[in-house]
C-alpha cells in the first residue's frame, strides 16, 4: 500500500514543482534567524557589555544618593516613603543587572573559567533582576495612582493615605513580587557537570522535572499579570493627572482674570490642589512617563511570543529576543538611574537636602580636624 502511494506524491512534486518551492521558501524564511549570531556578539560587547554596565553603575550611584537624601528628609512625609521605596527598588534593581551584563560581555564568555559563562547569571543576577524590576514597575503604578487620588479627591485620600498605610503597601509589593518569582529558584539549581565541549567539569544550570508548569505559572503571573497590570494603572492614572492639572490651570487662570488673585474660600481650597499637591503631580508624571516609555520595548518582547511563537529563547527567532532585549536593559536600567535628576529639579525639598548633605561633604574634606 505504501508503494502505490510513493508515485503519486512523486508525480504531484512533479507537476507542482513551482508551488512546492514557493511553501518551502516561507518555510525557510519563516524559520531563519533575523538576526546572525555576529550581530548578537557586537550587541552584547557594545550594548550590554559597555553602556548598560556604564549605566547600571551609575545607577547604583544615584541611587545611593537618592537613599541617603530620602533617609535625611525623614518618613513624616507618605510622598518620601514612597520615593525611598521607589529608590530601594531601583539600586536593587541596578545591582543585580551588573553580574548580567559581566557574564554577557564577549570576552568574559571566552575565559576559561571553571562554570559556564552562558547560564551563571541566570539565578545569580537575571531572576533577581527581574524581581526589583517588577517591584519598580508596582511601585511606580502606586506612586502614580496614589498621586492621581490626591488631586482627584484631595481631603478625602489625604486622611487615608498615612505613612504607615503607605510603608505597608511597598513592604506588600515587595513581598509579593518576591513570593511570585522564588519558585525560579526551587526548579533551577547548580552542580557539577562534565562537559564534553571543554572536556572538563563545570558549574552550570540544571532543572527539575517540574520545571516547564512552574514557569507557566510565573510567566503568567510574573510576565504578563503583574506587570501589565501596573502598566495599565499607571497609563490611565498618568493621563487622569495631566487632565487635573490642565483643568486646575485653567480655573487658576480663569480666577485670576476674573478676581485679580486666587479665590481664598473654602470651597476653593477643597477642590482645587495646592500648590505643593501640583509640584508633586508634575513630578510623578515625570517619572511615570519615562517609565512608560521605557517600558514599552519589554511589553513588546512578552507579547511577542504569543503573536510569533518562534520568538522566544530556545526557538528560531532567540538572537530576536535577545537582540530586542540588549536595547530593553538600556532603557530599564536609564529609568533607575535617572530620576535623581528629576527630583533635583522638581523638588525644593530635595534640592534644599541634597545642597546641605553635599556641601557639608565638600566642607568637611577642605576643612579637616
Amino acid at each position: 500500500m505504501s508503494c502505490s502511494v510513493q508515485p503519486s506524491i512523486n508525480k504531484s512534486f512533479n507537476h507542482n514543482t513551482s508551488t512546492n518551492i514557493s511553501i518551502v521558501d516561507i518555510q525557510d524564511a519563516f524559520f531563519q534567524p533575523l538576526i546572525s549570531e555576529n550581530i548578537i556578539w557586537w550587541l552584547r560587547l557594545i550594548v550590554v557589555g559597555l553602556l548598560t554596565q556604564a549605566i547600571s553603575l551609575f545607577g547604583v550611584v544615584t541611587n545611593i544618593i537618592n537613599l541617603v537624601i530620602f533617609i535625611k528628609l525623614g518618613v513624616k512625609d507618605p510622598v518620601n516613603v514612597s520615593l525611598l521605596g521607589l529608590a530601594i527598588s531601583d539600586f536593587l534593581g541596578c545591582v543585580t543587572i551588573i553580574w548580567n551584563n559581566v557574564s554577557l560581555f564577549p570576552p568574559f564568555m571566552d575565559l576559561d573559567l571553571p562554570f559556564d559563562q552562558k547560564t551563571i547569571y541566570y539565578l545569580y543576577s537575571i531572576w533577581l533582576h527581574y524581581i526589583f524590576a517588577d517591584i519598580t514597575i508596582c511601585l511606580t503604578a502606586f506612586i502614580t495612582m496614589e498621586r492621581c487620588l490626591c488631586v482627584t479627591y484631595p481631603l478625602k485620600i489625604k486622611e487615608l493615605v498615612t505613612t504607615k498605610r503607605v510603608a505597608i503597601v511597598i513592604v506588600f509589593l515587595y513581598i509579593l513580587n518576591i513570593g511570585f518569582t522564588s519558585p525560579v529558584y526551587f526548579v533551577s539549581y547548580y552542580d557539577w557537570v562534565f562537559s564534553h565541549e571543554k572536556n572538563r567539569t563545570l558549574y552550570t544550570l540544571l532543572f527539575r522535572k517540574n520545571r516547564a508548569k512552574v514557569m507557566e505559572v510565573i510567566y503568567l503571573s510574573v510576565g504578563l499579570c503583574i506587570p501589565f497590570s501596573a502598566f495599565a494603572i499607571t497609563i490611565f492614572s498618568t493621563a487622569i493627572l495631566i487632565l487635573q492639572l490642565k483643568n486646575n490651570s485653567k480655573w487658576r487662570h480663569s480666577a485670576t482674570s476674573t478676581t485679580g488673585k486666587l479665590p481664598s474660600s473654602s470651597l476653593s481650597s477643597q477642590n482645587q490642589m495646592s500648590s505643593r499637591d501640583r509640584k508633586v503631580a508634575k513630578m510623578v508624571i515625570m517619572i511615570s512617563t519615562i517609565f512608560i516609555v521605557t517600558f514599552f520595548p519589554n511589553a513588546i518582547t512578552t507579547i511577542m511570543p504569543l503573536i510569533y511563537p518562534e520568538a522566544r529563547v530556545g526557538r528560531s527567532q532567540e538572537n530576536l529576543v535577545h537582540a530586542i532585549y540588549s536595547f530593553f536593559y538600556v532603557l530599564e536600567t536609564a529609568n533607575s538611574s535617572v530620576n535623581i535628576f528629576i527630583y533635583y529639579y522638581m523638588s525644593s525639598n530635595y534640592k534644599s537636602m541634597f545642597t546641605t548633605v553635599f556641601k557639608f561633604s565638600v566642607r568637611k574634606k577642605e576643612c579637616p580636624n
